[in-house]
């Protein structure tokens, strides 16, 4: 089966094929996508930032993060990860396509080797 989502642009994703992974409490699931990792949060208090006015879509609950470069907030429509995902426990940390990302009961934080990501959880979104 084959996804898309809009980044500006459409991208296929093979869904089955996806690496990734889930908080323990399910709210935040990553998966590898295009060579990059794409966060999703499902429930969250904190304001969406402005939205462009190319996005027609789903805006602030999603997010993207490459081995270089900054982190990106993703225009999608539909979600693509999958609730059966592997969970990652608190403490624990996950390394794949240049992008680290540790658990805690405060959040998620993903980086990459230039220092730039993000910090995600219920209240809060930092992006770095």
């Amino acid at each position: 089966m084959i996804r898309w989502i809009a980044v500006f642009g459409l991208f296929p994703v093979l869904a089955s094929a996806q690496e990734g992974f889930q908080l323990p409490s399910g709210n935040i699931r990553c998966q590898v996508w295009e060579g990059a990792v794409r966060c999703e949060i499902v429930n969250f208090s904190f304001p969406r930032p402005p939205s462009p006015d190319e996005c027609d879509s789903d805006w602030g609950h999603a997010y993207g993060l490459a081995a270089r470069g900054a982190s990106s907030v993703l225009c999608a429509g539909d979600l693509i990860v999958d609730p059966r995902l592997p969970v990652l426990g608190y403490g624990a940390r996950w390394n794949r396509v240049g992008v680290t990302c540790t658990a805690s009961q405060a959040g998620l934080r993903c980086g990459n080797a230039e220092g730039r990501g993000f910090e995600l959880s219920r209240g809060r979104l930092n992006r770095f």
